[in-house]
């Protein structure tokens, strides 16, 4: 199992003082990366993370977004994922 952070150009630590571009670029970014994530590990989908604050369960102050590849019966429960 494996997956990848995609984060912006600049550091901040919340979503929230992202500009609009480099909001749009994050995303963009991370959606490209999981379709190509897909075609090369031959997955069937992807979620897209983000814990946005500590309370969220963010662990470094550096804004981010988890892209994580998926099979069909991966997880006996789909949000076990998330347990890892």
């Amino acid at each position: 199992r494996c997956h990848v952070l995609v984060c912006p150009v600049r550091c901040v630590a919340r979503m929230s003082e992202l500009t609009d571009e480099e909001l749009c670029d994050l995303w963009r970014s991370a959606n490209m990366i999981g379709a190509r994530l897909e075609r090369h590990l031959g997955c069937d989908a992807t979620n897209y993370a983000v814990q946005d604050g500590a309370a969220a369960g963010q662990s470094v102050a550096h804004m981010h977004v988890h892209v994580l590849p998926r099979r069909v019966g991966d997880y006996e429960r789909n949000d076990d994922i998330y347990d890892e």
